[in-house]
């Protein structure tokens, strides 16, 4: 008698999954990346001595799964920190300029507005200047007046004071003093009459290109 035939094909059925399930399992992931020479390289696992560098992970039939960049090293951080540095730098000058340029022409309608104002700083800070040379001249005054008395004194054979020697240096401190604010002020002078340079060649800049 023969046996149904279903019968026949379940055995098969069972064996070719039990075949199935005693095979290695094929590798699931695979790594395609480039070596120093250039040669691509497709790997199941990295090489130790590759496994910074980057890499683009597939899957069993080709497909990238995910791409893995390359580990930066300490000098390349600092780079990549530098250059933030620079741009943050270059981002808070470009601001500061277009503060002053605002600034300049919310202040001036013309070049000639510039020039009046430059002539009033210029001549404030003068007039100070003439102030210190005005105290530089009376304190040479008063510190020759003292070395007269004291040659005076001495040519005359009578006890010196020895409140002259104290007065004396504190004349002539008082003389360096006014001397480093003499030239301070000298330095603050020019430094007005750069700025307004500055300020009324940036004003002309900026009016001729809103005039285009």
């Amino acid at each position: 008698m023969n046996l149904p035939r279903f019968v026949i094909v379940l055995p098969l059925v069972a064996l070719a999954a039990i075949a199935n399930a005693n095979e290695p399992k094929a590798a699931s992931k695979l790594y395609k990346w480039v070596d120093e020479k250039g040669v691509t390289h497709y790997t199941q696992t990295m090489p130790g001595d590759v496994n910074q560098k980057g890499n683009t992970e597939l899957d069993r039939r080709g497909r990238v799964v995910k791409k893995n960049e390359a580990a930066i090293s300490e000098e390349q951080i600092r780079a990549i920190q530098e250059e933030k540095a620079r741009t943050k730098q270059d981002e808070k000058r470009l601001e500061e300029q277009r503060r002053k340029d605002n600034a300049l022409i919310n202040t001036y309608t013309t070049e000639a507005e510039i020039d009046d104002s430059r002539k009033r700083a210029v001549t404030g800070a003068t007039q100070s200047l003439q102030a210190i040379e005005a105290r530089m001249k009376a304190l040479h005054t008063q510190l020759a007046t003292l070395e007269k008395q004291v040659d005076t004194l001495k040519k005359a054979n009578r006890p010196v004071s020895e409140a002259f020697p104290e007065e004396i240096a504190s004349v002539k401190s008082e003389i360096a003093r006014s001397e480093v604010e003499y030239k301070a002020k000298e330095a603050e002078i020019q430094r007005i009459r750069d700025r307004y340079d500055a300020d009324k060649a940036r004003f002309r800049e900026l009016m001729s290109a809103g005039r285009k």
